[in-house]
């Protein structure tokens, strides 16, 4: 048994259970025990027949009864075990000095006295006690101090517990917020996916928008170019005249050129910026390029 004492084990195993001494001549029976043989053969004396087992009830045909010397010499060690150690207990509980009887104790000098310590002049001025009432007193203190360190053990052994469990516990709120770390980026993902290709949409219709109206501008630039040219040949022409013929006509050719070399006439270029496409992507981008970023 855990805890128990050795020598108290021993002297169990080595007694009768009879006569609760030690085992003299020891015998053991059909069912294991063992007893004094004077104690069995007096405890089965009125039997012919069916002789029971003391401990167990067992009975057995026969008067079996087998020395069992081992188990003598045991119980002789362990006599002599015991006797040893109450000699040291004897020996342990008089004074080394004196060699008498340990009964006082010394407050001051915390050590136990006998009679001739008591009335030395070392100890005569001392506060003293009875050996028994401050065996009693530092054994209450010794009890005090034994249940705080057990309540410290119980307040470290739970406090462990609750440290072991933490392991599983982290692993588990670290799967659930990688789980919704994941959820979250998904859905990022999705709205990032949707708005790409809304900008993407958007971007087409601009630069259609642009190329219309750059084919327009390049349409009218073409009639532009066209009546020009067809003025700078008139005015080839009418340079070529003779003198009467070209002041003629020369009146409405200067309006006409006149009217095609004004500022307002002048060919307008279309813009092509598409900037604007970029103002709309959504907040969550821009977060997530300065995470990948500082990542990088």
């Amino acid at each position: 048994m855990a805890g128990a004492d050795p020598l108290e084990t021993l002297q169990v195993e080595a007694s009768c259970s009879v006569c609760l001494g030690y085992l003299q001549d020891p015998v053991i029976i059909e069912c294991g025990h063992n007893f004094c043989r004077r104690c069995i053969t007096r405890w089965w004396a009125h039997l012919a027949r069916d002789f029971p087992c003391p401990v167990c009830r067992k009975t057995s045909r026969h008067r079996s009864l087998r020395p069992n010397r081992q188990l003598g010499n045991m119980v002789e060690a362990a006599r002599q075990l015991r006797r040893g150690l109450k000699r040291k207990r004897d020996q342990e509980n008089r004074c080394p000095a004196h060699g008498q009887e340990l009964a006082r104790f010394c407050r001051e000098d915390q050590t136990p006295l006998c009679l001739l310590c008591e009335i030395s002049h070392p100890h005569r001025a001392h506060r003293l006690l009875p050996l028994e009432e401050a065996a009693l007193e530092y054994k209450e203190k010794l009890q005090r101090c034994l249940e705080l360190l057990e309540q410290k053990l119980e307040a470290v052994a739970s406090c462990r517990a609750r440290e072991e469990k933490k392991p599983s516990e982290l692993k588990r709120k670290v799967a659930a917020r990688r789980e919704c770390i994941a959820r979250e980026f998904e859905e990022l993902h999705q709205l990032l996916e949707e708005e790409e290709r809304l900008l993407l949409g958007r971007l087409e219709e601009e630069e259609r928008e642009i190329l219309q109206r750059v084919q327009a501008n390049l349409a009218r630039l073409g009639e532009r170019r066209r009546a020009l040219g067809a003025l700078v040949a008139e005015l080839e022409e009418k340079c070529l005249q003779p003198g009467a013929q070209m002041l003629r006509t020369s009146r409405t050719t200067l309006a006409r050129c006149e009217a095609a070399t004004a500022p307002v006439e002048d060919p307008v270029s279309v813009p092509i910026e598409l900037e604007k496409n970029f103002c709309s992507f959504p907040r969550q981008y821009f977060t997530l390029r300065k995470i990948t970023r500082r990542l990088i």
